[in-house]
């Protein structure tokens, strides 16, 4: 399943709505979160002009005057969704696919620390209580749970909330898992200010039988905030075997470029879980070498049977 998420900062405008829509079809997404949507009213048209066609549902949370504002969609006919649910701060879906329940959540809440923090106490309460399915947080939560998270503005006026926030997704239980491409996901009009706010939260469970492999962060387009993306192998559901090739430590310079290569794979989310990504580059950084090496070999093989 392909998931993403967007704070499009008001969904008004019907130029930005084809602009949105562009964006989720190229993104082929089966699930879709927008934040932002600042509409306190959506029709079912003005729902399918965000989604492009008539296979889809959708639920949202309206905005209070021109603050806030959630909608969900997905596509009818790749999942089930069983019910919808929503408070302050949260715009939530149980659905039913490939066999599993699942809750999705859609979250959005703007700066005051402490209404965050309500909203943060909220979220683990219906996570505890509902124990039926996996669970995915996704959205902007408007706080990062560590410095490097945040350029061009100060922790010091942040009375704590990355520890805070930090704790939070310890106490969830779920995985900030770690992003491809891009570091940051909103950024300032200047450039100056930059910060990772928009993410998706997994269970372990959901990174094992989906095959999650990390977050994709998009280009900026209509919004101040960049789409993210929940990024899996639909192709393979289950750890890939990989051979050893013991030819490989016939090379002089194997052991060097493993050992530099696995020093340089860098990134954020808890220790196992990062452990096992690292493990997975590293085959695919084994595979491209493998592929420059082979060419040497079959020339060395021929030299010596004399082609």
């Amino acid at each position: 399943m392909i998931i993403g998420s967007f704070n499009i900062r008001g969904g008004g405008s019907s130029i930005k709505r084809k602009r949105i829509r562009s964006i989720i079809n190229k993104g082929r997404a089966d699930f879709f979160l927008i934040q932002e949507t600042k509409l306190e009213e959506i029709s079912v048209s003005l729902a399918r002009s965000f989604w492009g066609n008539d296979d889809f549902g959708f639920s949202f949370s309206a905005s209070v005057g021109s603050a806030g504002g959630l909608i969900s969609l997905w596509r009818n006919s790749e999942v089930g969704v069983l019910a919808s649910f929503r408070g302050e701060g949260y715009l939530g879906s149980k659905m039913a696919w490939k066999g599993g329940t699942f809750y999705i959540v859609n979250v959005y809440y703007p700066c005051s620390l402490a209404l965050k923090r309500l909203l943060w106490s909220r979220l683990l309460v219906l996570k505890n209580t509902f124990n039926d399915g996996e669970w995915i947080f996704g959205g902007d939560f408007n706080a990062v749970k560590n410095r490097s998270e945040r350029v061009g503005r100060s922790f010091r006026s942040g009375n704590g909330e990355w520890k805070l926030f930090s704790d939070f997704i310890d106490d969830s239980g779920l995985i900030d898992v770690p992003c491809r491409g891009k570091k940051y996901s909103w950024y300032s009009g200047d450039g100056k200010s930059k910060s990772r706010i928009d993410i998706f939260l997994v269970t372990h469970n959901n990174i094992q039988s989906w095959g999650i492999v990390g977050q994709l962060i998009g280009n900026r387009d209509v919004s101040d905030h960049c789409p993210i993306w929940l990024l899996s192998d639909k192709e393979d559901w289950g750890p890939k075997t990989f051979t050893f090739n013991n030819e490989w430590f016939s090379e002089k310079n194997f052991l060097s470029f493993v050992e530099e290569e696995w020093k340089g794979l860098n990134g954020s989310g808890r220790g196992d879980f990062f452990l096992k990504e690292k493990l997975r580059l590293i085959k695919d950084r084994l595979r491209w070498w493998n592929r420059n090496i082979l060419g040497r070999w079959i020339w060395r093989w021929m030299r010596e049977l004399e082609f």
